[in-house]
């Protein structure tokens, strides 16, 4: 396994291209390049369309997901473990662990795999269960090799996304001789996995660094460096800007007047507080996936074998559009789950009732006057001329150096620091200001700062 650690505007996605097309894959077999986004895949097209005009046949790009999906659950699970899935399910579910297991239960009982069962389904075809016996040891031997057969290489875009589950896939695909690259910053790993860090540190021999960054202006790098280590430290590429950074306090200004004044492209903040809402970012397809999977189950019940499996998806389909075109409040929304029980359509049940409550439940980014902000999670991967970051008080310690632990937290304060491609207005909330003098706020971006 080679990897390759690559900060923050560093050109990743360009270099991954020209690897892909620079591998040497024998007669049918192929080049696996996956990312973790769509958007993230469908980048690496088109850089691929520009530099060689066309994707050669041997060459797939797809996510994470879909990739163990199509190559590792749909045609090797069921000679493991006997069962077939007919589709992917992309429905919410719920935060609470009890209720998500039973969600994820029911939807494997109807031979459904929810999209986050996905990495460890193909965990289980190459890695293993502790339960497993002989036969299923064996039988995935013979499953390895066949993929090992027509896989040539497995090249991972932001690695930093890896979590255990992947991990082992690719760990597994390795010492069964696979050639694996992966390229990534495990000081974007916004989500606290931490399994690329680890990866990093087993295969330090085959580790390189990329420390030139094409994006962030040189004063803004001199701020993000302070989170670095020493190997991971980025140097700005010569046609970068000097960039200008401007503080700001929460205190002295008409916020809401600020960022609707559109100045900055992108406006960001670590988390939701009772001033700053981040609610835009809710899915509203999952949400519709969901509402018609409790319909769809809903009306199976009633209607038993009565309707064909395409007449009830298409009933479930047409009801749920109908229920989100009409559900705008409490009132609504229990008028339009009840017009489906007086039509004929379902039967009451209090549980699945409530779940057609929770999906059809419109989280308004208005609520109590708040701000309409992205999430910091949500920008990774963008960019922007003037960006501006609200600083709250549980980045504010590592931003000051309080605290310097290698963790989530001061991932995310990374990403904060790198999106901006000229100015970077830091807005300083007035809880940090409690914590901080204004002094020692404007000191902790010294000279760079106005």
């Amino acid at each position: 396994m080679r990897i390759e650690v690559a900060g923050a505007g560093s050109g990743k996605t360009s270099r991954m291209a020209m690897r892909v097309l620079s591998v040497d894959a024998p007669d049918r077999r192929i080049v696996y390049c996956v990312a973790f986004t769509n958007a993230a895949a469908d980048n690496i097209r088109d850089r691929l369309i520009r530099q060689n005009g066309t994707i050669p046949d041997n060459i797939k790009i797809s996510t994470i997901h879909s990739f163990l999906y199509s190559e590792l659950v749909r045609p090797y699970y069921h000679l493991l473990y006997g069962s077939k899935y007919k589709k992917i399910s992309t429905i919410s579910l719920p935060s609470t662990p009890s209720y998500r297991r039973a969600r994820l239960s029911e939807l494997e009982s109807m031979q459904l795999l929810h999209q986050v069962a996905i990495p460890e389904r193909a965990k289980w075809v190459v890695y293993g269960r502790a339960q497993d016996n002989a036969r299923t040891k064996a039988m995935r031997a013979e499953v390895v090799a066949m993929f090992a057969g027509y896989c040539h290489k497995i090249l991972v875009d932001e690695a930093q996304d890896i979590d255990k589950d992947i991990r082992d896939v690719l760990l597994a695909l390795d010492h069964a001789g696979l050639d694996i690259e992966l390229c990534g910053d495990p000081k974007q790993d916004v989500r606290g996995y931490g399994c690329f860090r680890d990866l990093v540190d087993t295969y330090l021999n085959n580790v390189s660094y990329s420390c030139e960054c094409h994006r962030s202006p040189q004063l803004h790098l001199q701020v993000s460096n302070r989170l670095a280590c020493e190997k991971e430290k980025q140097v700005a590429d010569e046609t970068n800007s000097i960039g200008s950074i401007d503080i700001l306090f929460e205190a002295d200004e008409d916020v809401n007047g600020l960022i609707a004044s559109g100045e900055f492209g992108l406006a960001y903040i670590s988390r939701k507080n009772d001033r700053f809402n981040t609610h835009e970012n809710i899915d509203g397809d999952a949400d519709f996936n969901s509402l018609q999977h409790e319909l769809n189950v809903a009306i199976k019940e009633k209607h038993g074998g009565a309707m064909t499996e395409l007449e009830v998806n298409r009933l479930a389909y047409y009801i749920a559009g109908q229920m989100i075109a009409s559900a705008r409040d409490d009132r609504t929304i229990r008028l339009a789950i009840s017009k489906g029980i007086n039509d004929g359509c379902y039967d009451y049940d209090a549980k699945r009732y409530a779940r057609m409550a929770e999906a059809l439940t419109v989280n308004d980014c208005t609520e109590n006057n708040a701000i309409a902000v992205k999430s910091i999670e949500a920008i990774k991967g963008l960019e922007h001329e003037k960006c501006l970051f609200i600083l709250t008080t549980d980045l504010a310690p590592y931003l000051l150096g309080d605290k310097t632990d290698d963790n989530k937290t001061k991932h995310i304060l990374y990403v904060a620091l790198t999106r901006s491609l000229d100015n970077l207005t830091v807005l300083v909330t007035k809880e940090v200001e409690a914590r901080y003098t204004r002094q020692q706020i404007r000191d902790v971006f010294g000279a760079e700062a106005s």
